[in-house]
Parts: structure tokens; sequence; C-alpha cells
């Protein structure tokens, strides 16, 4: 009989779903039945030593994260809201497993540094509008002041917000709060995206966050409430009443844009459920971005917002560059993978040069301010990380 050495049916599943691989697909390529593939992860078997290398070279894991101790749990959160839409099962998967991958990351590397509290108010009983409102004010914002480096305030006041690598049309962001002591709020964001999308999207997902703890109602009740929340926290309604006047043309908009951060369709839609535009003005508007081809391709270019916190715990513990090799450890995770994800998260420098400046003749968002950047207070402790066994 070959030996065996106890490994996890979770930690399986995990690298399984990160490399995109179905279970037969696993099971074909190392040449067992699918059913042993779905005992192993459900720990009803247990795989030898030799298959364990197997699943490692088709995964493209260290065969230590298959005997590390199974992963923190990682509800689906608002990935399941993708369920019956045009996501496919296999990609939300690998979302989630690599987002649940990062969070280990994350958390194993906070146990060096003084936590930073959560500071999101709880709003579940509010109407949406309300909910942002309240949002905006436990952040220090007036209703005049364009909600800039979203991202970094949420990691601010206790956010964690991860980056993955995995760009998928059908998907920007999902959210969730994680089964730690205390819960953790968790938003995270894919690879590839416009930032007025990903700042519509970050601030779609605190929605669920500050709303849905409980999952009341259903799901497109939620959805519409989180996109409501969004365009009230980016696009306050007392200062759209002032800013939206007309004649409010495509180049209005496009100033508007500019200003606060958000698409033109996004400007164009809030006016629209304010009732500062008809329907048929918001048609009309919308026929003009096709006909522009600026349904795909605005004007007015919006610079990416990166998380910064993930790649400032590995600078601090790990050194400036940082040794991919010592943190990929931590986890037991293929070094590539995790420099490839730590890539997608900010350097001091880019956080520095980072400005929500335009590229057309509309006036620009007001350039960051050194307050801005951010200096997290991660007081470290006296542990060392490298002696944890998995």
């Amino acid at each position: 009989m070959a030996p065996t050495t106890r490994v996890s049916g979770d930690r399986i599943r995990q690298a399984r779903e990160i490399a995109g691989l179905t279970q037969k697909a696993l099971a074909d390529a190392i040449r067992v039945d699918q059913s042993t593939v779905a005992r192993w992860e459900r720990d009803l078997v247990a795989a030898s030593d030799q298959q364990i290398e197997s699943i490692a070279l088709a995964t493209k894991f260290p065969v230590a994260f298959f005997r590390r101790r199974t992963g923190p749990e990682f509800p689906f959160g608002s990935l399941m809201n993708r369920a019956r839409k045009s996501l496919l099962s296999q990609d939300r998967d690998r979302l989630r497993q690599t987002g649940r991958l990062t969070f280990e990351l994350a958390t194993v590397m906070a146990e060096q540094f003084s936590e930073i509290p959560v500071h999101i108010p709880q709003a579940d009983a509010l109407d949406p509008r309300k909910a942002a409102q309240v949002t905006r004010n436990a952040f220090g914002l007036s209703p005049d002041t364009p909600l800039t480096s979203i991202i970094n305030r949420l990691e601010r006041n206790g956010v964690f917000v991860f980056a993955i690598p995995d760009e998928i049309d059908e998907h920007d962001a999902y959210s969730l709060w994680a089964d730690t002591d205390p819960r953790k709020p968790v938003i995270i964001v894919s690879a590839g995206k416009p930032g007025d999308r990903l700042r519509f999207n970050v601030a779609h997902e605190l929605g669920h966050l500050v709303m849905h703890r409980n999952l009341d109602g259903t799901l497109a009740e939620r959805e519409e409430q989180a996109d409501l929340f969004a365009s009230e926290l980016l696009l306050p309604e007392a200062a759209m009443r002032v800013e939206m006047q007309p004649p409010l043309t495509l180049t209005r908009f496009a100033e508007i844009k500019a200003k606060w951060g958000v698409s033109i369709q996004a400007a164009v839609n809030c006016a629209w459920q304010l009732k500062i535009i008809t329907e048929r003005q918001r048609r009309y508007l919308f026929m003009q971005l096709s006909s522009l081809g600026w349904r795909k391709d605005e004007p007015v270019a919006i610079p990416l917002e990166r998380p910064r916190l993930l790649r400032k715990m590995a600078e601090q513990v790990f050194g400036v560059p940082v040794d991919y090799a010592r943190l990929a450890r931590l986890v037991g995770a293929p070094m590539r993978l995790v420099q490839e994800i730590l890539e997608q998260h900010s350097t001091k420098e880019q956080l520095k040069g980072t400005q929500t400046v335009a590229t057309t003749e509309a006036r620009a968002m007001p350039r960051k301010t050194a307050g801005d950047v951010i200096d997290f207070p991660l007081a470290k402790r006296s542990r060392n990380l490298e002696d944890r066994t998995g």
C-alpha cells in the first residue's frame, strides 16, 4: 500500500478551484475517478503521498500546502448574488478561493500589528440613501465633498480590501463578513477594471456590508439597494441638485465625472433617479453615448485606485523589495500566485503619485493632499511569523 500523510481535503478543493479545475478535470489529470477526488475533498478517504504529489503538479501548489490545517471560514457573501447571472460557477469558486487565500495571508501577517478598529456603520433598517448619508457622515464628509480615495479610506476604517489578479468581464468585486472573532468586513476587487467603474463597485459592495448583514429581502432588492447606496455615497443628492443644472449635456456630465470620480453613465442614472431628468432624456443621453462609442470607452480617465494595506504589511515584515518566497511560505502557496496578488496592491510611491485627474477639457478633481496618503497605524508586535507550523 502506498504511504499516506494526513492532508486536508479542504486544501485540495481550494487549490483545485484556484487553478480553475473541475473535479473531473483534476481526476483526469492524475488518472483517478472523479468520485475519488470528491471523497478526498470531503475527508472521507486519504490520498497517498504519490497522489498528493500528482495533485500538486496539476494545481501548481506546493505539496506543503495540502498538509496545512483547514483555512479560515470565508463565506461567499455577495458572490452569491451572481449565482443566477452570467458569472460561471467555476469562475465564482476561483474568485472566492483566491480571495480566501489572500485573506488568510493578511490575517497571518496582521498578527504582527495592532488591529485597525472597524468603523463602518450598520444600517440594516435605513433606506439606502439614508444609509449612505450616515456612512458619509461617519467618514467625516460633508454633502458637497467628493469621496476621494475610497479604497484607502475603507482600509483606514478597518475594512480589508484586497485586489486579486483574476480578470473576468462579468465580475468587478464582491464583499462579505469573514467568520473571524470579531467578524471582519472584506471587499475583494478584480483586476483590469477602469477607475470609475471600480470606485462605483467598491461603493456598491460597501452598501452590502453596511445594509445586508442579515440578508433581508430578495437578491434583486438587495442589488438595487446597494446601487442606490453607491450612487448616494459618491453623488450625494444635496450636491447633485446644485451640480446638475440644465442644460444637462454629455459635456456637463463629463465635468461631473471628473470632479466626483464616477462614470458619465452613473451620473446620468443618478440624475434620472433624482428626477432631475426624465426617462426620455435619459434614453436620449444613452443613445448619444452609444453613437459616440462611449458606452465602453468613456472620455475623462479616472485613475485606478489600488489597496495598500496588504502590501504595506508585507513590506514591513519581509522588506522592500518584498521577499516573495518567504511571504509565500506563510500560507504554503505558490510564490508566483502570491507575487501576482501583491502586485495588484499599491506601493508607497504609487499611492503618493495617484491623482484623480482627467484627460479631457473637463474640470479635474483636486490633487491629493498629503493627508490623503495613508499612513496606516501598524504598530509592530514582537512575533516571528515564520515559526508558524501551519
